[in-house]
């Protein structure tokens, strides 16, 4: 691989890459099954108060609000590699079913070493189906063409779309697989270089004895519709509840991951976070 290969999307492609995830779900803990009747659209706010765990935030359907910090490290080849530093925010609104998500990402790239500000983004997140068996949401995330360099974002202004469908297991864990199509929407940035990407993401989170702890697995499969690559990532998050903090329920957390095929933009990458949730 060579630098050429590396510039046209951006590191944050790159790192979104390996990172793909419920994003779009908005996601981070909770692996018990919801058992008050919610119907479709509505009624979420009774889901959270008949909750018998705190929302740790596995549960991608179940919107809380949430802020934290995070960091990437990306190893692109033995020689290159990246690192990404991503402060966010959600906040629900209506009856809960929707929120806001806001992501500033600081980031450098193998081209330089330099740490500069990345493309901001606000995802609009719509939980529009829920009972006590399934839930689906949709998401629209929004990329600012914000970023300092060109090495640090798409480039050009950029959507990534999302439709997830989850199953609330017998056995306590969700199993929520994930369309996501990532797309610039200005015809390519300024070396010419345009965004299709598309992710099939197989969400899980088992259902574990210690409500402290949590896991999920996050297998994807991604195709780059103007390269013409497809590879796979898998990604596993290990984290725990670390008690009260800033009025809420913290946690810390960390997200090993590799990327695997003959196309694929990274070797492997592992991330670390804390953040706060339920204030």
């Amino acid at each position: 691989m060579t630098p050429e290969d590396i510039q046209p999307l951006g590191i944050p492609a790159k790192a979104r890459a390996i990172s793909m995830t419920a994003i779009a779900l908005t996601a981070t803990p909770l692996c018990t099954v919801p058992q008050a009747h919610a119907q479709d659209g509505g009624y979420l706010d009774q889901v959270q108060r008949e909750f018998e765990e705190i929302n740790n935030g596995t549960n991608p359907t179940l919107l809380t609000t949430q802020a934290g910090i995070q960091y990437q490290f990306s190893q692109i080849t033995d020689d290159l590699d990246a690192g990404l530093w991503e402060a966010f925010y959600t906040q629900p609104f209506g009856d809960g079913s929707k929120a806001f998500r806001f992501t500033l990402p600081y980031s450098n790239s193998p081209l330089d070493s330099a740490y500069d500000f990345g493309d901001f983004s606000v995802t609009y997140i719509d939980v529009f189906h829920l009972t006590e068996k399934t839930g689906a949401a949709f998401t629209a995330e929004f990329f600012l063409d914000t970023a300092s360099r060109e090495d640090t974002g798409y480039g050009q202004y950029a959507m990534e779309t999302s439709l997830f469908y989850a199953w609330f297991l017998d056995n306590g864990a969700i199993f929520a697989p994930a369309w996501v199509q990532t797309f610039g929407l200005e015809g390519g940035n300024d070396a010419g270089a345009e965004l299709n990407t598309t992710t099939v993401d197989f969400y899980y989170v088992p259902k574990l004895p210690n409500p402290k702890f949590y896991l999920t697995f996050d297998p994807a499969v991604i195709h780059d519709w103007e390269a013409d690559r497809t590879f796979g990532s898998l990604q596993v998050t290990a984290g725990m509840l670390t008690g009260r903090a800033f009025g809420g329920d913290s946690q810390i957390f960390i997200k090993p991951g590799v990327l695997f095929g003959a196309d694929a933009p990274a070797d492997w990458s592992v991330q670390v976070g804390f953040k706060v949730l339920n204030f």
